[in-house]
């Protein structure tokens, strides 16, 4: 009877053995897809942001330019390209540089696209 728990006991063993390494080896398995999911995902954003960097953003030069007419100048912090419509978003400080609020300064959005070859402010 003793040999008959001995041999449960060995084969419990190698039972636990092979299931601890084939868990093991589906984890890794599961794991390596994962990361290669998550690779093509990094290369994706990549490209993506490569796109949207080649629309080009205005400098505060231009920025100022295109809303001198508002009486306002921009000093921005950000410009993003928006996917939906050619221009771009910028955040910045806005300064109103005429009028009765001369002088004030705030932050702000502002939208801008380029129109025959000169950034234009638009609604």
């Amino acid at each position: 009877m003793s040999r008959f728990h001995d041999g449960a006991g060995f084969a419990t063993a190698i039972s636990l053995l092979v299931g601890t390494g084939g868990g093991y080896a589906i984890n890794e398995l599961l794991r390596t897809g994962q990361i290669i999911e998550l690779e093509q995902e990094i290369a994706r954003l990549k490209t993506e942001v490569q796109q949207r960097l080649e629309v080009g953003l205005p400098n505060d030069e231009e920025a100022r330019a295109a809303i001198a007419r508002s009486g306002r100048s921009i000093r921005m912090s950000e410009c993003i390209p928006r996917p939906a419509v050619p221009d771009v978003t910028c955040t910045g400080i806005i300064t109103t540089a005429s009028g009765s609020f001369a002088g004030t300064k705030r932050p702000g959005v502002l939208s801008f696209a380029r129109i025959d070859g000169a950034w234009t402010q638009i609604q």
